[in-house]
């Protein structure tokens, strides 16, 4: 008889009834979510305190790491995911934390060139735009000298909007990604599992005496024509929720000032396993004993690797370095490292340029957007694979009305003319043991 009476109630006030429904809906899938995330980070913390409670030989210090932090990252979310879910791992496993907060957009750069406390690694908390700056102050304070440069192990806390770089070193979980990533992050410190990834050297090549413009570091892609365009306008769509990323291609596909023309001049050379040019050049930008006395301020000493070295200096290859010249024409360009593409594990060194359609129509534009919103592989004309690469924008590109850009690792930069240049395994990076090709 109750339960009759119960099913007429929720007849007569269905309206009341439904939304009463949802709410307990959603308040139990709530209470579901955050149990699940409570019993994931507790399993973390139990790993990091075995760490931590491991005796620690009397000749060690305890590890020290600096985080540079980005407070901007995310919505201005990075500050609370670190204290939450990467920061109390890093304690629990007995290291000792300094964390750095930027203040504007590409401080980090010069606070790691400026840095002077000693340190056992770089955390990254931020997103990809957050690395580059932080990998370019490395570069810049030890003038890219790869043998200095790889000593400095450099983590990632996938804090930021675009993370691809993250994305590559810590992916594959069905289950709470975005609190698996991070704590995977922060535990690929813990445990020193690192790996050599590459890094994409991008400078002008037409410098002015008066004020020239130091080389700039990528580890992941740089970007420039109609897409990339139109996603660094996403945020302006921000009523739009969680469709906004989709909004962003229809209300873009007709506008004038994106870069649906990018014709520039390529020069390109042809990927080299190592010769005795490369030998050479490596040779030449050496630097003496004297000039790194400023490492002993930033990283601990160790001791060298034995690990014998591949003499390239016997190894011909005629055509390294050989530049090939073509025209494009293209509605998007973008080079790609093999962090983010990897290569097959024979393959030379390279990076990927990808050039895309020379011309498309709105509808098309639209499908292509969505399609890169859903995270599914891009729609490609032609790819280049190539060591070193030479862009010359043409002159009616460069002097446009409204200034066109770059975007390298999510950071805008103003299209010039570029010379984007690969550094095989040149910094050392914090992985997840399943992507680990540990740096002895």
């Amino acid at each position: 008889m109750g339960l009759m009476k119960f099913f007429k109630a929720l007849r007569n006030h269905w309206k009341k009834s439904t939304v009463a429904l949802a709410a307990i809906s959603y308040g139990v899938s709530y209470g579901v979510e955050r149990y699940e995330k409570e019993q994931l980070m507790r399993r973390y913390c139990e790993d990091a305190v075995r760490y931590g409670d491991m005796p620690l030989p009397t000749q060690l210090k305890p590890r020290h790491v600096t985080v540079i932090l980005n407070p901007a990252a995310n919505k201005r979310k990075a500050k609370d995911l670190l204290e939450k879910y990467c920061e109390p791992l890093l304690h629990l496993a007995g290291i000792a934390v300094t964390i750095v907060q930027t203040e504007s957009e590409g401080q980090a750069r010069s606070l790691v060139e400026k840095y002077n406390t000693q340190t056992d690694a770089l955390i990254v908390a931020g997103g990809d735009g957050t690395l580059t700056d932080v990998v370019t102050g490395v570069m810049r304070r030890c003038n890219a000298d790869i043998n200095i440069v790889k000593k400095c192990p450099i983590g990632i806390l996938p804090l930021g909007q675009t993370n691809k770089v993250a994305n590559s070193l810590f992916n594959g979980y069905a289950d709470l990604p975005e609190i698996h990533a991070m704590a995977e992050a922060t535990m690929a410190i813990v445990r020193g599992t690192t790996k050599l990834v590459d890094t994409i050297r991008i400078e002008p090549l037409e410098q002015n005496t008066e004020n020239s413009i130091k080389p700039v570091y990528a580890i992941g892609s740089m970007e420039w024509g109609a897409w990339r365009d139109a996603y660094t306008n996403m945020n302006k769509y921000w009523y739009w929720g969680s469709l906004r990323r989709y909004a962003t291609y229809v209300f873009n596909g007709y506008k004038n000032d994106l870069s649906w023309d990018c014709k520039a001049d390529l020069q390109y050379s042809d990927p080299c396993s190592g010769c005795s040019r490369c030998w050479q050049k490596q040779q030449s930008s050496h630097l003496t004993s004297n000039d790194r006395r400023w490492w002993h301020s930033f990283i601990p000493q160790r001791n060298p690797s034995t690990a014998p070295e591949i003499d390239y200096s016997n190894v011909i290859n005629e055509s390294c370095g050989t530049l090939h010249a073509i025209p494009i024409s293209t509605t998007q360009l973008e080079i790609v490292t093999s962090n983010i593409e990897p290569n097959s594990p024979e393959a030379a060194p390279m990076i990927h340029l990808h050039l895309g359609p020379a011309n498309i129509s709105y509808l098309d534009f639209v499908k292509e957007g969505w399609r890169r919103a859903n995270g599914n592989k891009k729609s490609v004309e032609r790819t280049i694979d190539a060591k070193e690469i030479e862009l010359r924008p043409h002159e009616s590109v460069i002097k446009e009305e409204q200034t066109k850009m770059f975007s390298i690792d999510n950071e805008d930069f103003e299209v010039k003319s570029i010379r984007v240049k690969l550094l095989p395994k040149s910094v050392t990076m914090f992985c997840a043991q399943s992507v680990n090709n540990a740096v002895s």
